[in-house]
């Protein structure tokens, strides 16, 4: 389809609640913007479940655009959606949850007349999707230590103290945390060990607390980063790690980091893992491979 004819049809997938409301609120706005860019809109509120999902596989073929308002859950069902149904639809995203981690690695602009302009002005580039099963992630597939807080922290704390929520949650469970062993197969290479928390992410902050370097990321490339998280031995050793944690010391022996395109993770027993900061479920194998440029994004 020509994106540059008049009367382009877009699809806004709105999350109402996001950002204390601000969804609903900014909504005839939004619409108001894009269809001065040319746009018909067809707005899209999320429910529930799979719901929003399967509207997006059987409806895509039918739009130019997609633009995705809303959190990271929003953003995950849409491009999970977008990815399920085949069509080639290029997406766009206004973030407007507690956290935003992957909006905040894009550098996506926060003022709404900016980021509808570079949606509607820019040109979509391939990046590369996760797949977690038969599941699709955007930017993180987590488990141990940190990963519930994303969809355990409550709503109004969210909404109260943003990022802040998440790490208050994540230093309360901290303390019941228990060592796990891990049994990884990346890329042919075995990890064995105990640790507290495995991600395998493409963003520059992974499970609330750990930030890896912003030019070490790359969204293209067909690799993302796992990380790991060691398990203390002594008293000492859980001293220096929350140290390390509290500066961001990620370059120390408590971490092991390395890019992947894929891997097998097997834990001792089922343990919650967080996609995109929903839950993903409980389980003792999962198998995690990346799927290299699945979708058009405009940043």
């Amino acid at each position: 389809m020509n994106l540059s004819s008049k009367n382009k049809k877009l699809l806004l997938v709105l999350n109402p609640v996001a950002g204390k409301g601000k969804g609903k609120a900014m909504l005839y706005e939004t619409v108001e913007r894009f269809t001065k860019y040319g746009y018909r809109v067809t707005v899209l509120p999320t429910e529930s479940g799979k719901k929003t999902e399967m509207t997006i596989i059987k409806e895509a073929k039918n739009y130019d655009l997609a633009v995705a308002v809303g959190g990271d859950g929003t953003l995950n069902n849409t491009v999970s959606g977008i990815i399920k149904s085949g069509a080639d639809l290029p997406l766009g995203y206004i973030p407007l949850g507690s956290t935003n981690d992957f909006a905040a690695s894009l550098g996506l602009p926060k003022d709404l007349e900016t980021a509808c302009e570079k949606i509607a002005k820019g040109k979509p580039k391939a990046i590369d999707i996760g797949l977690f099963g038969d599941k699709y992630f955007v930017y993180i597939a987590c488990t141990g230590m940190f990963s519930e807080a994303s969809y355990t922290t409550p709503q109004p704390m969210k909404n109260a103290f943003g990022y802040s929520a998440y790490l208050w949650q994540g230093l309360i469970s901290l303390k019941d945390t228990k060592k796990m062993r891990f049994e990884i197969e990346a890329d042919g290479e075995k990890i064995e060990g105990d640790y507290l928390f495995c991600a395998v992410s493409n963003t520059i902050r992974a499970g609330g607390l750990v930030w890896l370097p912003k030019n070490e990321i790359s969204f293209d490339d067909g690799l993302f980063e796992l990380t790991l998280i060691k398990a203390p031995e002594k008293l000492k050793d859980g001293t220096a790690l929350v140290n390390d944690l509290l500066v961001n010391n990620i370059d120390s022996g408590n971490f092991v980091r390395k890019k992947v395109k894929s891997a097998k993770i097997l834990t001792e027993h089922k343990s919650g893992w967080a996609l995109d900061g929903e839950n993903g479920g409980e389980r003792d194998e999962a198998t995690i491979e990346i799927v290299s440029k699945a979708i058009r994004f405009i940043y």
